[in-house]
């Protein structure tokens, strides 16, 4: 018998199985507010014009140019531990709204998993830590771009 374990939305006393975190119930409603959520982000909070860059055909263009420069692969990961991840984000390293006019420049893209977004937006969010995280990218660009050349 597996092992089980109470929801985890307060007050729900329905058990589950040990690994999923919320009742049948619970995981409707959960995705039901994730979706209302989302969808007054997008109406109140984000920017309209890279909201419509990101659903355009130039950006999945240039997302599926840097993807296949890139092998697929993260980059920074490749370059700074020697690991192979899959990449599933591209990103400015100059970022979009700090210059559109890089918004398809394939040097100003690098191919990276979303653990690696994750942290890189981290730096980001001091412009001191942001300026030695672009400079950083721009290297393992670099690096990576002459070992394939090379």
């Amino acid at each position: 018998m597996a092992l089980m374990k109470y929801c985890n939305k307060v007050g729900c006393n329905k058990l589950v199985p040990q690994g999923v975190k919320y009742c049948e119930i619970h995981t409707m409603n959960k995705t039901e507010e994730n979706r209302q959520r989302h969808k007054e982000y997008d109406t109140h909070y984000r920017n309209q014009k890279a909201k419509e860059f990101y659903n355009s055909a130039e950006w999945k263009a240039a997302r599926a140019r840097a993807l296949a420069r890139d092998a697929n692969i993260d980059i920074y990961l490749y370059i700074m531990e020697g690991r192979i991840v899959a990449a599933d984000t591209v990103h400015h390293i100059v970022e979009l709204m700090e210059d559109y006019s890089k918004r398809c420049d394939i040097n100003n893209l690098i191919s990276i998993s979303e653990s690696t977004h994750s942290m890189i937006s981290k730096a980001y969010k001091d412009n001191m830590k942001k300026a030695e995280m672009q400079q950083t990218l721009r290297e393992c660009m670099r690096t990576y771009k002459d070992r394939m050349d090379g």
